[in-house]
């Protein structure tokens, strides 16, 4: 409650600091990204590789600076992971046949539909950096030797932060760091993506 008491009134005036009734030029953007890392399940790793991602997002800016956002997200390993029997419950995985992991695993998907909060600060006319903060709404899978151990689903948390460019016919580029934290499943990865704003 004294968090809440504290916070309330910087909330408020860092929104009336903007002016409200500015008017957004272009509120609306749609994107995709795409990013690769790694997944950490329970403290096993896949060394920060094998993982891709694709995002397709809509923002809705309400207020200078200030977006809601609202994406699709699918997840899969990319690379290929092989995972030979070594003897009762032991397992040596590895990555294009010459990257050891510590993730029993050789297959994994994720789905997910994220809803974000943005916000940028602008470094120049075209250039800012920007940082997400939202929900995650996920599904996904972890198997091994096409056995299941791992089908989960929930609401995890999700950030990104990173920097952007965006010219006057309204397309944009940019680049980040995302992380994904589903429960017994973290993801990292690096972001590339590009966005129109109307």
């Amino acid at each position: 409650m004294k968090l809440l008491t504290i916070f309330t009134p910087l909330l408020l005036a860092s929104v009336i600091s903007f002016s409200v009734s500015a008017e957004v030029e272009n509120p609306h953007s749609v994107g995709l990204s795409i990013s690769g890392g790694g997944i950490d399940y329970k403290g096993k790793d896949t060394d920060g590789a094998g993982v891709g991602q694709s995002y397709l997002y809509y923002n809705y800016q309400f207020l200078p600076h200030y977006y809601l956002e609202v994406g699709l997200s699918s997840a899969e390993d990319t690379d290929d992971w092989d995972c030979d029997k070594t003897g009762d419950n032991s397992w040596n995985c590895r990555a294009d046949h010459d990257n050891n992991f510590s993730l029993d695993a050789d297959n994994f998907t994720q789905d997910s539909l994220i809803v974000a909060f943005k916000t940028d600060l602008s470094l120049s006319k075209r250039n800012s950096l920007y940082a997400k903060v939202g929900a995650e709404f996920y599904q996904y899978e972890l198997s091994l030797a096409h056995n299941k151990f791992a089908d989960e689903s929930g609401v995890g948390l999700y950030l990104e932060a990173g920097w952007q460019y965006r010219w006057d016919n309204g397309i944009g580029l940019n680049t980040g760091i995302q992380h994904h934290d589903l429960g017994d499943l973290e993801r990292t990865s690096v972001s590339i993506g590009a966005s129109y704003s109307f």
